[in-house]
């Protein structure tokens, strides 16, 4: 019985025993960083969210706060359009009021001056002037 006399099958044996040793041993090592990865994932993520829900509901309560504003402002938006319309329908019922009078007056004015400088030249040909010679 000698211990060295192994056959040729056992020596196989041996030599995949170990090769799966080493197999196991590398996969456990692989799973153990893995895992210490993963942990080191999910505290980076409870950190983020521990940070950012909190400014998430400073960013809701800013949205709604802006929406108040916006909406107060629309109103106010509203209401400057309808003063506009007013003003407008007042600036032409003003408009038509003057116009009319202004018109006539302007006119009334255009044809005095041309009855008077029409009169004036009426006078300076009368019968003491003579009939060739140059207006005054």
């Amino acid at each position: 019985m000698t211990l060295l006399a192994l056959t040729g099958g056992e020596t196989a044996l041996i030599v995949l025993a170990a090769f799966w040793a080493v197999l196991v041993l590398f996969l456990c090592l692989v799973l153990v960083n893995t895992f210490r990865v993963l942990e080191a994932t999910r505290l980076t993520v409870d950190a983020m969210r521990e940070e950012t829900v909190p400014l998430l509901r400073e960013i809701k309560g800013s949205v709604e706060r802006t929406n108040g504003h916006l909406d107060r402002v629309g109103g106010v938006l509203d209401s400057v359009g309808g003063i506009v319309g007013r003003v407008e329908r007042l600036s032409g019922l003003i408009e038509q009021a003057v116009a009319s009078p202004l018109v006539k007056l302007i006119g009334l004015g255009a044809g005095l001056r041309k009855a008077t400088s029409s009169f004036g030249k009426k006078r300076s040909s009368g019968p003491s002037a003579a009939p060739g010679a140059p207006a005054p």
